[in-house]
């Protein structure tokens, strides 16, 4: 097993991976910085506002790896506002995908930045459960779950072998989309990116869902992410899509 510092030499090439305190951009100890907080809830009501919902926020939330000793100079301000899904509709699946078309949307219009570090916002169902081990309350200006200080022991190996296959399949997506005389149909690669994808993202919920944010799973995606590797993936979709239809 090897500890952090091995594995953020070839997951960032900036700061550690775990720090030893919260960002003191945003942090002073434990508290947010009032007039950060005071802007990320403008923010918030603001994103809010597009969903025209008639119900009151339940809550708005930070967490994140910048509500958490993980943090690095990429880390986003993640930003969810909560409500009821049950409230808006019984089907909650219908509601979520609703919302999330929306969301997506808003997060590509806008363009804020803080301090150096992106605003992601969220908007999620009141009931569902969070699995951070760092979550703070913008609204009532209050840790819900306060995260601890504790470096986690991380198997480099096991990480840089799945981080290798999947890049190895994107590499060759990419071969293949840009050949004239491929074997393999603009449709076959499109569907073959596509479910790649699929795979990373289910993946990473898995990994967050059973072993938490330094599961293997989670920390191939950080370096995918990292490495450029998942914006070339959505890149190759809207490329292959695009190779499907034109003439």
């Amino acid at each position: 097993m090897f500890r952090i510092k091995n594995f953020q030499q070839w997951s960032l090439n900036e700061d550690e991976f775990y720090q030893k305190e919260l960002n003191p951009i945003f942090w002073s100890g434990n508290e947010f910085d009032p007039s950060v907080r005071e802007k990320l809830l403008k923010i918030a009501e603001d994103f809010y506002s597009i969903f025209k919902i008639d119900l009151p926020i339940d809550d708005i939330q930070l967490t994140g790896s910048l509500a958490n000793y993980n943090w690095t100079p990429k880390s986003d301000l993640d930003v969810h506002v909560l409500i009821d899904f049950s409230k808006v509709d019984p089907n909650k699946d219908l509601v979520k995908r609703a919302l999330d078309g929306q969301r997506f949307i808003w997060n590509l219009r806008h363009n804020i930045i803080i301090r150096g570090h992106d605003v992601e916002l969220y908007i999620q169902d009141i009931n569902e459960p969070h699995i951070a081990s760092g979550l703070f309350s913008l609204q009532n200006n209050e840790w819900i779950k306060t995260p601890s200080y504790n470096p986690p022991q991380i198997d480099e190996r096991d990480i840089q072998m799945k981080y290798d296959g999947i890049v190895n399949d994107i590499v060759q997506i990419e071969a293949e989309l840009g050949k004239s005389d491929s074997e393999i149909s603009p449709e076959e690669v499109h569907n073959h990116a596509e479910t790649l994808k699929s795979k990373i993202m289910k993946m990473r919920k898995e990994g967050l869902e059973q072993r938490g944010e330094f599961s293997v799973e989670n920390l191939v995606f950080k370096k995918l992410r990292n490495e450029g590797y998942i914006q070339k993936i959505i890149d190759l979709i809207s490329r292959s899509y695009e190779k499907i239809y034109s003439e």
